[in-house]
């Protein structure tokens, strides 16, 4: 046999030794899994993203598949994604589903997420997807922890209400707080009160602050020293008769003196009334400037010191309303 016809022979056996192995191989296989992609494909951060799987048998498969879940990432030193398949043990044909959640993902980018399924006697089945985390700038949101109590004051006085001032995708830097708009608009509203006004964030706890809404109520009387009129004027009882006495002489001298006496021991019991304490209503606060009865919403705003953004909840409207009912204050 010439050289050339070996050649030919071993090139054909080659071929037929492949032929087999790949035929070998595709009769072990005993089922299939593919995986549909991720919808969304992108998610913020915290968000939520899921894909569906299809597992099929082959070669006339009857037992079950384990399905296990890996993300990975081309960045090192990150919080990755987790990953839930549910069942976790099926039996082809059916599906299943693959949930991917980025709470505490912070880092942006691509993740690969790779579904494994052993069972059988053929090799691992895999199936890949990719999805994505987007960026986003980290923020704050404010909420009201504790709604006003009472939430029905009489005119005079006080509510207090809690808000809390939550950081989110990292954020960090002071935040101030005030009350941006009251509703209805009146001469004299309840007055907002933040303790404390100003708020450092760090890390990931919500801060609370106190909110405290007063309002002006009637003047009420004050005790005060006055000095009578009668007293004053007592006073001047002794002097027509010290001009009597420095005229006359003798005996008229001496009835002007007893005389005399007498009208200053007069004018000492009529000062003593004098020197009392009287209580007079002084008013403080005129009753125009009374906060009028009736139920008052206010805009509660939190505002970055540094940049002047404001809460991120407060344009959306998903803040909840600060509110107080004013009633009149009891008669006495």
């Amino acid at each position: 046999m010439s050289g050339f016809a070996r050649r030919v022979l071993l090139r054909a056996g080659m071929l037929l030794a492949a032929a087999l192995l790949l035929l070998a191989t595709a009769s072990a296989q005993d089922f299939s899994l593919q995986m549909a992609a991720f919808n969304p494909v992108a998610v913020d951060p915290g968000g939520n993203t899921s894909s569906n799987l299809t597992i099929s048998p082959l070669n006339g498969f009857t037992g079950t598949v384990n399905l296990s879940c890996q993300v990975t990432s081309l960045q090192t030193g990150i919080t990755l994604p987790a990953c839930q398949v549910s069942p976790q043990t099926v039996t082809p044909p059916t599906g299943a589903s693959v949930t991917i959640t980025t709470i505490g993902v912070l880092q942006a980018g691509p993740y690969t997420v790779t579904i494994t399924g052993t069972g059988g006697s053929s090799p691992p089945q895999t199936a890949t997807e990719t999805m994505t985390v987007l960026s986003v700038t980290p923020s704050f949101t404010i909420t009201v922890a504790t709604v006003v109590s009472p939430n029905s004051v009489p005119d005079g006085g006080q509510g207090v209400a809690t808000i809390n001032v939550n950081p989110i995708n990292g954020y960090a830097g002071t935040v101030t707080m005030l009350c941006s708009a009251v509703s209805p608009v009146t001469i004299s509203p309840p007055v907002c009160n933040f303790n404390p006004q100003s708020v450092t964030l760090s890390g990931s706890d919500p801060l609370p602050v106190t909110l405290t809404l007063t309002t002006i109520g009637p003047t009420t009387p004050t005790t005060s020293i006055a000095v009578a009129r009668k007293g004053f004027y007592a006073l001047w009882l002794p002097f027509p008769m010290l001009a009597i006495f420095s005229f006359a002489s003798g005996r008229k001298r001496m009835r002007a003196g007893i005389t005399l006496g007498f009208f200053v021991m007069i004018a000492l019991i009529l000062l003593i009334p004098a020197c009392g304490t009287t209580t007079t209503p002084r008013t403080v606060n005129d009753n125009l400037i009374i906060t009028p009865t009736g139920t008052y919403t206010f805009t509660v705003t939190a505002v970055d010191n540094a940049t002047g953004a404001t809460a991120t909840n407060i344009s959306t409207g998903t803040s909840s309303a600060i509110t107080l009912t004013v009633t009149a204050a009891p008669t006495t």
